[in-house]
């Protein structure tokens, strides 16, 4: 028989496991794209320039969509779910940046995190154009 918190104990295991990965998809992702003789700074602020060009792609893509759609109900719905969007955006990539706090990482882990996010809503956003 198991023991009664075996299963809360495998749910933090596989919680923990999880943000480890992500963590590593992030710095991979960077790393590819920022290359290897960068100092953190440096790489803190590619991160920070490659977030703010897919925030740029998105808002653009999210006025099209905006523009483009039929009923004021349908752009109340929107904008109501791109503000949820942007505090959910927000908050998570904070909790995530959060376990470097006080590091020189931490930026990269922020950035990172806000760029993968905004990619994932421009997927999204697009959808809404088919």
């Amino acid at each position: 028989m198991k023991h009664p918190k075996f299963k809360t104990v495998v749910k933090q295991f596989k919680f923990i496991a999880m943000k480890k990965q992500y963590v590593l998809l992030i710095v991979i992702n960077l790393l590819a794209t920022v290359g290897f003789s960068q100092s953190q700074a440096e790489m803190n602020d590619e991160a920070l320039n490659s977030y703010k060009l897919a925030d740029q792609e998105m808002t653009t893509i999210y006025k099209s969509t905006m523009a483009n759609l039929g009923t004021q109900a349908e752009k109340n719905l929107l904008l109501a779910a791109q503000r949820a969007w942007i505090t959910y955006k927000e908050a998570h990539c904070e909790a995530i940046a959060h376990q470097y706090e006080g590091g020189s990482m931490q930026p990269l882990i922020y950035y990172g995190c806000l760029e993968n996010l905004t990619n994932e809503r421009i997927i999204q956003l697009e959808q809404y154009e088919e």
